[in-house]
């Protein structure tokens, strides 16, 4: 994998991914730490033994980005989660 490989996102879709520094995920204490993370609509859910771990919290601060043209959301060095 690349340094930095795009990863493409729908809402509703499960992705691994290395959770970054932002504030939230400090507070959170999984900075750095790979979490299940859920795409909804507005926010992100992270997930953690198959539960919900804390509240949802905005894409930002989960490291999921939007896409300008399209408004889609995205990331980087991510895994999808199979179906």
């Amino acid at each position: 994998m690349s340094q930095f490989e795009r990863v493409d996102l729908e809402i509703g879709d499960r992705i691994f991914a290395t959770m970054p520094w932002s504030e939230v995920c400090i507070h959170l204490q999984v900075s750095d730490q790979v979490m299940e993370v859920e795409v909804r609509e507005r926010d992100a859910q992270l997930i953690k033994n198959g539960r919900p771990f804390s509240a949802p919290i905005t894409w930002g601060e989960a490291g999921i980005y939007t896409d300008s043209t399209s408004g889609k959301p995205y990331t980087y060095n991510a895994e999808k989660v199979a179906a």
